[in-house]
């Protein structure tokens, strides 16, 4: 009798194992794509409160640029007002509607370096990205895009220390293969801790796989939109911000 419980029991163990181990399975979800265009891909992250809204980039297909109105403006009018395929919010600016921080659009320096350490500068050189420190980027003729903003999410795929602050959000980052990734929040409250972790937990592991990332403008800034072929996407906001920035196909 007792070995006949024991085997009973050994059974039930094992299939509650099989059970957990299913479940676990079906819990780790592969992020997967819409291709939107050439080189332009799209998801959606459903997080406990709200979205977290992504677009993968080729810059063999396309390219970014800075979206820079005469006053500020909503990027959904940018977009539209531009041609371009779609836009977020850009980095940090003054009260009076003026960025702050590096821009470089086409090789030409819309806005100075600002000196604050904790800033980072997401730049293209020959369309290839790269993510510096304030204390280590070095300004050169023949870097074609700039944005500075901050705090840098990831660095060669580690989180560096970060506060724990929550608000929406908006970030630019790249992956292995040098895809350029955009990101932003609609309805979701994230830290930068939170938005960090999605960006760099691979795609098999329903992440975005980023290795680099740098946190741009959020709050009441962080906003998108999107008009590719039939498919659209806009992420509103009431504050209007100073720049957009863009993807255009080449």
């Amino acid at each position: 009798m007792n070995e006949h419980l024991h085997k009973l029991r050994r059974h039930t163990q094992w299939i509650i194992l099989g059970i957990l181990f299913i479940a676990g399975c079906k819990a780790t979800t592969v992020t997967q794509w819409q291709h939107l265009a050439p080189g332009l891909d799209y998801t959606a992250l459903d997080l406990e409160t709200g979205k977290l809204h992504a677009f993968k980039i080729d810059l063999k297909e396309n390219r970014l640029a800075l979206l820079s109105p005469s006053e500020p403006s909503n990027i959904k009018d940018m977009v539209t007002n531009a041609h371009a395929l779609l836009a977020v919010n850009g980095g940090f600016f003054t009260p009076n509607g003026k960025p702050l921080g590096l821009r470089i659009n086409d090789g030409k320096v819309l806005s100075p370096l600002k000196p604050i350490s904790w800033w980072g500068i997401f730049y293209l050189r020959n369309d290839t990205p790269a993510l510096s420190s304030f204390n280590a980027f070095k300004l050169t003729n023949d870097i074609d895009f700039a944005i500075q903003a901050g705090p840098r999410l990831l660095v060669n795929n580690t989180t560096p220390h970060l506060k724990d602050g929550v608000d929406n959000r908006t970030a630019i980052g790249y992956n292995q293969n040098n895809d350029i990734l955009i990101v932003v929040s609609e309805g979701a409250q994230l830290t930068t801790p939170q938005l960090a972790e999605i960006l760099r937990r691979p795609e098999k592991n329903g992440g975005l796989g980023c290795v680099y990332a740098l946190n741009l403008d959020g709050g009441s800034s962080s906003q998108a939109y999107a008009e590719v072929g039939n498919f659209v996407l806009d992420i509103p906001s009431f504050r209007a911000v100073a720049d957009g920035l863009a993807v255009y196909t080449r």
